[in-house]
C-alpha cells in the first residue's frame, strides 16, 4: 500500500521474512545478475508449446519488476507457465525484498536496464513515474474491471493488479445474536439503521458495539477520504478544493461521514469513547476477533490482526453517509487497486506489444488467473476471474467487485503522508473534542489551497 506509516504494512514486515527471487531460466539465461537491482531475475523458461507468438513471431524478453516481495516465488512460477504457453516471450521477474524501501525499477533503471513492466502504488503511477507511463486505454481488459487507474487526463495507466477495500468490519456471530438471525450487511444502508444495529448489539448484551482505534493514517487517509466519491471521478472534488470554490462547512457529504463517524467514537457505542486517542489498534481488532465488541473501521488486511479467534466469520458494512437508502454511497464498500502494473514508453514497441500479451494473459488465462487469486492470495479487480481469496475480508471485497457495488478506493486519490501528518492531528482533535467542525473544514480547506 500507500500509506506511510501504515499499520497493515509494519505488521506485515514483522510476519514475512527478508525475500529476493532467484530462479535460472531454462534458456541460458543464468548467471550473476546486476548486483545494483532490489531483488534477482526470476526468468521464464523458453518451453516448446505453441501459443500465441510475439509481435512478428520475434523472440522477445520482457523485465517486470514485482514490489510484492511476499509472493516473489508466486511470480517465478507465473513467468515459467506465461512462457510455456508464449513459447517467444521470455519474463524476468525482478521482486523486492519484503522492507526495502527502494523501488526495484529505480535500482535497475539506474544501472542502465529498461523495465517493460513496473509494479508501483497508484500514487506513485500518477506522479513520480508519470512520465513513463503509457496509454492502456484500449486495452480489452478495461471492459471487465472499474479498477484501472486513470490519470488527470483520462487516460488508463495502470493494470489494477492487487485490490483492497475499507468499511466497517465486523463479526458475523455477533451481529447474528443481536438480530436474532443471519445479518445481512446490505440491510444497513443508512445511519439510522446502523444506529438501530447498534442498540441491538448493546441489548444483546454488548456493552461497547464499536472498537474504535484512531490511528492518524485511518482516521485520516482511509475515513476522511470518502468524501471525494460524491463525485464519480473523485479528482473533481480535489480540484474544486485547490481552486477555493467548495464549502466544506456546507458541504453535505463531507458533513455526512462526520456525523457517522461521531456516533462511531461517541461513548454510547465506542470501546474507547471515554478516551478516545490512544494506541488501540491491538486491543481494537481482538476485541470484534474474540466477539468483545461487533465492529471497528478498517480494511481486508485487519483479517491478519482478528483471526486470533478460529471459527468466527467477518464481513463489510458499507460507511452509511445519510438516511438515504438509494444513495449509492451508503451500499457501496470502497475498494480499488493498491498495486498497479505499468508498461514502461521506453521499451520497445516489440517489448511493450508482449507486455500486454502477458496482462492478457492475468486477466484471461486460467493460469494467469489463479496465479493472482489462489497462488497469491491477491483480490483480483477483474469481474471474470472466478477464484475467491481464502481470507472472509478479502473475498468480501472480491465479491463486491464481482457484482459492481465498490466505489473508487478514495485514498489512492490524495497524498497519503500529507493526510496522515497534516490533516490527521486536525482530524484526531476534531475526535477528542478539542476542535470544532468549522475548524476541521478550515484545516482541509487550507490544506488543499496550498496545493494549487
Amino acid at each position: 500500500m500507500n500509506f506511510l506509516k501504515d499499520r497493515k504494512f509494519n505488521s506485515k514486515l514483522g510476519m514475512v521474512a527478508l525475500t529476493a527471487a532467484l530462479s535460472v531460466s531454462l534458456t541460458a539465461c543464468g548467471g550473476n545478475n546486476n548486483n545494483n537491482a532490489s531483488g534477482s531475475p526470476a526468468a521464464s523458461p523458453a518451453g516448446s508449446a505453441s501459443a500465441s507468438p510475439a509481435a512478428n513471431d520475434k523472440p522477445v524478453t520482457i523485465k517486470i519488476t514485482n514490489g510484492k516481495g511476499e509472493i516473489a516465488s508466486q511470480w517465478e512460477e507465473a513467468a515459467k507457465e506465461f512462457t510455456a504457453a508464449n513459447p517467444n516471450i521470455k519474463v524476468e521477474v525482478y521482486s523486492a525484498a519484503v522492507g526495502d524501501t527502494l523501488n526495484v525499477f529505480d535500482k535497475m533503471t539506474a544501472s542502465g536496464d529498461t523495465v517493460t513492466i513496473a509494479m508501483f502504488d497508484p500514487d506513485a503511477a500518477l506522479h513520480k513515474y508519470a512520465d513513463i507511463t503509457s496509454d492502456l486505454s484500449n486495452e480489452k481488459w478495461n471492459a471487465d474491471t472499474e479498477s484501472a487507474l486513470k490519470n488527470a487526463a483520462g487516460q488508463v495507466i495502470g493494470f489494477p493488479f492487487a485490490i483492497e477495500g475499507f468499511g466497517l468490519v465486523y463479526n458475523q456471530k455477533v451481529l447474528d445474536q443481536a438480530v436474532g438471525g443471519t445479518f445481512d450487511p446490505s440491510s444497513i444502508n443508512t445511519r439510522d439503521k446502523l444506529k438501530d444495529l447498534l442498540d441491538k448489539v448493546k441489548a444483546s448484551g454488548v456493552k461497547y458495539p464499536v472498537a474504535y482505534e484512531t490511528d492518524d493514517w485511518s482516521v485520516a487517509n482511509h475515513f476522511s477520504s470518502q468524501f471525494l466519491n460524491q463525485a464519480e471521478d473523485p479528482n473533481t472534488i480535489s480540484d474544486q478544493l485547490k481552486a477555493g470554490t467548495l464549502d466544506l462547512a456546507n458541504n453535505a457529504v463531507w458533513n455526512g461521514y462526520y456525523d457517522t463517524l461521531d456516533m462511531l467514537v461517541s461513548k454510547d457505542y465506542n470501546k474507547y469513547g471515554e478516551r478516545p486517542l490512544g494506541q488501540y489498534y491491538d486491543d481494537a481488532h481482538l476485541s470484534v476477533g474474540k466477539g468483545e465488541s461487533a465492529m471497528l473501521f478498517n480494511g481486508n488486511w485487519a483479517y491478519d490482526s482478528l483471526k486470533a479467534v478460529a471459527g468466527d466469520k467477518f464481513g463489510f458494512i458499507p460507511v452509511p453517509v445519510d438516511n438515504n437508502p438509494d444513495n449509492p454511497l451508503n451500499n457501496k464498500i470502497a475498494a480499488g487497486a493498491t498495486q498497479v502494473l505499468v508498461i514502461n514508453k521506453n521499451a520497445t514497441p516489440e517489448e511493450q506489444e508482449a507486455a500486454k500479451t502477458f496482462l492478457n494473459w492475468l486477466v484471461y488465462d486460467p493460469a494467469g488467473q489463479d496465479f493472482i487469486v489462489n497462488k497469491s492470495q491477491v483480490i483480483s479487480g477483474f469481474k471474470n476471474n472466478p477464484n475467491t481469496v481464502t481470507n472472509p475480508l478479502g473475498a468480501a471485497i472480491a465479491d463486491a467487485v464481482k457484482n459492481g457495488k465498490t466505489m473508487p478506493f478514495t485514498t489512492n486519490y490524495v497524498t497519503a503522508s500529507d493526510y496522515q501528518t497534516i490533516l490527521g492531528p486536525d482530524i484526531q482533535k476534531y475526535i477528542a473534542g478539542k476542535e470544532t467542525r468549522a475548524d476541521l473544514a478550515k484545516a482541509f480547506e487550507t490544506y488543499y489551497k496550498s496545493k494549487q
